[in-house]
């Protein structure tokens, strides 16, 4: 069966903080979307794409899958520091847990630039096409989420179609917990050294260091020796 790519519209970041603040006023779905039917119309002309844009952002924020409840009770923590790169990271993070096809591109990234690759669309959109076969579907989404990626403040652009990344410093407890929660569900592990944590392609814009005792502290991971090393997994 075909992985369903879903993100098929760019996003930017006061799109996502709108979201994120109607879902901490506690509004209802059904009242979420009006209000961002009225909002994103000031923007977005085509009643289709603005109909896109703002079914991505419910996804994202609003409703639920097996992983974003709880990660979302960390994520309205980091949204209400009102430090930027906890914005950031809040977004981030939900947006991994909600659509893998964000996670896949964002892992390439990472791989590329930490094999100092040059990071370009074409070499982005060759790597997926590995991963998801190649189809059109894909290759419209990819230019969607490349441009997101800019539009957050993520990636920006060199000469010659060529992209550098903007790095952010995470040095919240909550920030460390959610990379490390979001990171042993998008992996579908049952679990993951502390070195995987730290050193992940997922999360190549920010720079970070998660300490056993932080996800001790946190309460909300069990820490295993596996093989002569510490490992890290979820609690049920």
């Amino acid at each position: 069966m075909s992985k369903i790519i879903g993100m098929s519209r760019n996003i930017n970041l006061d799109w996502l903080n709108k979201v994120a603040e109607l879902y901490m006023e506690g509004k209802s779905e059904e009242e979420i979307n009006d209000d961002l039917n009225e909002y994103l119309s000031l923007e977005i002309k085509s009643p289709t794409n603005a109909r896109k844009t703002r079914n991505i952002l419910v996804n994202i924020w609003v409703k639920d899958n097996e992983y974003t409840e709880k990660a979302k009770e960390l994520a309205v923590k980091l949204i209400k520091s009102g430090e930027k790169e906890n914005i950031l990271l809040a977004h981030w993070c939900l947006m991994l847990l909600t659509y893998p096809v964000f996670a896949d591109i964002c892992s390439v990234i990472g791989k590329m630039d930490r094999k100092m690759f040059d990071i370009t669309t074409k070499d982005v959109k060759n790597n997926m096409f590995d991963l998801w076969g190649e189809r059109s579907t894909l290759f419209h989404s990819i230019d969607k989420i490349i441009k997101t990626l800019k539009d957050i403040g993520v990636l920006h652009c060199l000469p010659k179609h060529k992209y550098d990344i903007n790095r952010y410093s995470i040095e919240s407890r909550e920030g460390i917990i959610l990379i490390t929660y979001a990171l042993i569900c998008i992996k579908d592990k049952l679990y993951l050294s502390l070195e995987e944590i730290n050193n992940s392609p997922e999360f190549f814009p920010f720079k970070y260091s998660a300490s056993i005792d932080v996800l001790e502290e946190s309460n909300m991971f069990s820490i295993d020796k596996f093989g002569g090393k510490l490992v890290v997994s979820n609690k049920n």
